[in-house]
């Protein structure tokens, strides 16, 4: 920041409490003017059920790149530093419990994160992370540059607390197939041997034409059963990983917030389907994922 910049927005501010601001989660996603993905998907969501949630964006794009134009850009490296470095200023990455990555649109702003996130594991101070690796799908191939896998192998996963890849990315990241359940079940089990305790591979082929998502851990692992619905939106990833951090964060275990993040979860694509909307309907997910009662999708231990 320049000096002319900077002294005139740092100013002083009278009668202003010392009191840090509570923050429950950091998102560092993408982020749109229209529409619904990446934090533009995530933090509605969050902030509908309570989660206090900062957003730090590593894109500002007019929309998905779904439509016949795409406004806007990848933001520079150096701004994603920065913004993460404002951060520890403020001492919020020292107390926050919970960290999500997500889309970071350029491998110089995943090598960024990754450097960031090392230096406060190094020093002991990093939240818990759950790592979104955002890569593509099985209908559209990879869409993000292709450095940017080895620093989510190599890096992030070391890192991560949690990964919630969908089918396609699985098989990315283990280096073998895992589009099916037998085959995404040994390679959400080889991912643990990279670092991580817990795999939540969504989006994998099971019976007939429904969908598995697969929670694996350490000890255990349990299946998903959901139907396929005929609705290609941006955006059901980003909503599953919040859904996912949110229940977590209020102490369930990954058992129950699968449950509870896939109900949400299934709910935006059945609204967006009712309403024929070109956008997921995010807001949809906290009631469905809130509900009492036995779970609309329930955990089957394997």
């Amino acid at each position: 920041m320049s000096d002319a910049l900077e002294s005139h927005l740092v100013h002083e501010r009278r009668n202003r409490p010392q009191g840090p601001l509570p923050v429950d989660l950091v998102s560092v996603q993408s982020q749109l003017a229209y529409g619904h993905a990446g934090n533009s998907s995530a933090v509605p969501v969050l902030r509908m059920l309570g989660v206090r949630v900062v957003e730090v964006p590593t894109t500002l794009f007019s929309n998905t790149p779904f439509y016949a134009t795409l406004r806007g850009r990848v933001l520079p490296s150096d701004w994603v530093a920065d913004l993460l470095r404002g951060l520890d200023e403020r001492d919020v990455t020292a107390r926050v419990p919970m960290l999500l990555s997500g889309y970071f649109g350029s491998v110089a702003n995943g090598e960024v994160f990754a450097g960031w996130l090392e230096r406060h594991h190094a020093a002991g101070a990093a939240p818990r992370y759950l790592l979104d690796p955002v890569i593509g799908d099985t209908h559209t191939g990879p869409y993000v540059e292709p450095g940017l896998e080895k620093v989510f192998v190599e890096r992030l996963l070391p890192l991560a607390w949690m990964v919630t890849p969908n089918a396609f990315e699985l098989g990315r990241l283990a280096g073998m197939p895992a589009l099916h359940e037998p085959d995404a079940l040994r390679a959400a089990r080889a991912l643990l041997d990279r670092g991580p305790e817990w795999v939540l591979a969504h989006s994998v082929a099971g019976e007939g034409d429904g969908l598995v998502t697969l929670l694996v851990g350490r000890e255990g692992a349990w299946r998903l059963h959901s139907p396929r619905l005929d609705v290609d939106v941006a955006g059901t990833g980003d909503v599953l990983s919040a859904l996912m951090a949110t229940f977590l964060l209020r102490g369930d275990s990954p058992v129950r917030a699968a449950e509870r993040a896939l109900a949400g979860c299934h709910a935006t694509l059945e609204s967006t389907l009712a309403h024929g909307w070109e956008e997921l309907d995010v807001l949809a997910a906290p009631a469905a994922a809130l509900a009492d009662g036995a779970p609309r999708f329930p955990a089957e231990a394997l």
